[in-house]
């Protein structure tokens, strides 16, 4: 009768913790609804403020083209200072056009529009063009006409310093109503997961007093696993009853949690940017290499891989073109690598390393090269290279054969000073620091 009543009981138990997870799902994801709602709408918003800005911005700058151009004809006669004038009522009409059709999603500043291209229009009625024909017709404009110009041009420029603050009060109404909106969404989200939570809580007091014995004697095995010690198997179980289920999704989570946080542990190793290996595990892969190396008695080689110039890369092209240029380097790099005899990790910024081991002497200043003319091949635009015309990289290289009194910091060290030999000698280049602690210049052509 105890079992049937703890099935009983477990099955309401699961009636409930299933219901509060359903609305706890379709919560989250009607909150998250409503909040991206909310920025897609702020997210357009800023859009079309972007847009009409800079429309206004160009209609502005059409208007100064037409004065620029139809004051330097007046002054010189010389025809050529029609030609920006032209061109700026041309752009002065698409402008306007543009910024009628925007304005639609901001009918607040239909007015400051339509005073703006107002005031802009009679400038070129009342005072452009006028005195331009004046000027081909011999005549020179008097004084309170160009006294009149200028009072319109005066009108037009705080027009358009206005415009620009209603713009930007805007952007704040609209960042504005989406930050309350979304913050009262929060504040209801967590309204609700609090009522739901002590609703279950009442609902399930009186479920785990009559089952919560039978759970003890996993308390141990849990425990475990919450220490990432997933050797310890589940207890044994003979009942076929809601018990037995519980210890087999205990185990089924214990299996998926050990799988994940390999994984997990898998991606913590790696660059998120570049997908090779980052510093943290740079140490101990390289550490293991070495021992490797020390223990068959064979060629290690350590390399630092250094880009030329890339913070003027970044300054010119921006970080997001710098970030694609990290990835197709360090995706160029790896492919000379092959596990688990080299592998490549990012050390820093733009600096890679690669760690291998070899038989033969030379093999890794060939790769050192190899990887030196692959990257240049990439053809990566650099126009403020100091080297290039593309991107190139600087590489040191150390290549020896462990010894038991040399640690691993000293043949970093080595690689530095190669990398830094190289950078010295005009970068592009491969340098190689060997066994007497000299520094030899592998390659001083530069493609």
């Amino acid at each position: 009768m105890q079992i049937l009543s703890l099935g009983k009981l477990g099955n309401r138990l699961l009636r409930i913790l299933l219901v509060t997870a359903m609305m706890f799902i379709l919560l989250v994801i009607t909150s998250a609804m409503i909040i991206r709602s909310l920025l897609d709408e702020n997210i357009q918003g800023q859009r079309a403020l972007d847009q009409i800005e800079e429309a206004s911005d160009h209609l502005y700058r059409s208007l100064i083209d037409q004065e620029t151009g139809q004051r330097g004809y007046v002054l010189t006669k010389d025809e050529d200072f029609l030609e920006p004038y032209e061109h700026g009522i041309q752009e002065f009409e698409s402008s306007k056009q543009e910024l009628s059709l925007n304005i639609i999603y901001f009918p607040s500043l239909g007015k400051e529009v339509e005073s703006f291209i107002e005031k802009g229009e009679d400038w070129q009625q009342q005072y452009g063009s006028m005195i331009i024909s004046l000027v081909k017709n011999g005549k020179q404009p008097s004084t309170q006409q160009l006294q009149t110009g200028k009072d319109l041009l005066d009108d037009f420029r705080t027009i358009f310093s206005n415009f620009n603050e209603d713009i930007e009060a805007e952007r704040t109404i609209v960042r504005t109503k989406m930050k309350n909106g979304i913050n009262l969404t929060l504040i209801y989200l967590v309204l609700i997961m609090v009522v739901i939570i002590l609703i279950n809580l009442l609902l399930n007091v009186r479920l785990l007093k009559s089952i919560i014995k039978p759970i003890i004697h996993l308390n141990s095995c849990v425990k475990r696993y919450t220490q990432h010690d997933f050797l310890k198997q589940t207890p044994l179980y003979q009942r076929t009853d809601e018990l037995s289920e519980l210890i087999q999704n205990v185990d089924i989570m214990r299996n998926e949690l050990s799988n994940n946080i390999s994984l997990l542990e898998a991606k913590a190793n790696m660059d998120a940017l570049t997908g090779v290996y980052n510093r943290h595990s740079l140490k101990e892969r390289i550490q293991n290499i070495w021992s490797f190396a020390k223990e068959r008695k064979c060629n290690f080689s350590f390399f630092i891989i250094d880009i030329d110039c890339y913070k003027n890369f970044n300054d010119t092209y921006g970080h997001l073109a710098g970030d694609e240029c990290l990835k197709k380097v360090a995706n160029c790099i790896n492919s000379f690598t092959n596990e688990p005899d080299s592998f490549v990790a990012r050390y820093g910024g733009e600096e890679f390393c690669i760690a291998m081991i070899h038989n033969k002497q030379d093999e890794a200043s060939i790769t050192a090269e190899e990887i030196r003319m692959a990257i240049e091949r990439l053809q990566i635009k650099h126009e403020t290279s100091l080297v290039h015309g593309f991107l190139t990289v600087s590489i040191g290289v150390v290549t020896l054969v462990p010894e038991k009194d040399l640690r691993i910091n000293e043949v970093f060290t080595m690689a530095d000073k190669a990398l830094y030999e190289a950078k010295q000698n005009g970068r592009n280049h491969v340098m190689q620091y060997n066994g007497n602690r000299e520094i030899n210049n592998l390659v001083l052509n530069k493609t």
